[in-house]
């Protein structure tokens, strides 16, 4: 296990660089499907790349909502 993972703070960080890695990866994906698209075809795993950059945003939000509760219930345990 990751020493992050084991606080909410920790995994809020992660999250966001899973988010903004994702995003990244997506802006790389979009810009060779158009530029296949300008040669008349699309490549497979260019779109299977921007499939895979969507999948982890998704995911890291994912985990960012997970330690907003877990956060949450902490501090409900706290008060």
């Amino acid at each position: 296990m990751n020493a992050g993972s084991a606080n909410p703070a920790g995994t809020f960080g992660l999250a966001s660089q899973g988010i903004d890695t994702g995003l990244r990866a997506m802006d790389s994906a979009a810009q060779a499907v158009a530029s296949d698209g300008t040669r008349g075809q699309v490549s497979a795993t260019n779109t299977v790349n921007a499939l895979e950059a969507r999948t982890q945003v998704a995911a890291s939000a994912r985990l960012f909502q997970t330690a907003d509760q877990m956060l949450g219930t902490l501090l409900d345990l706290r008060a």
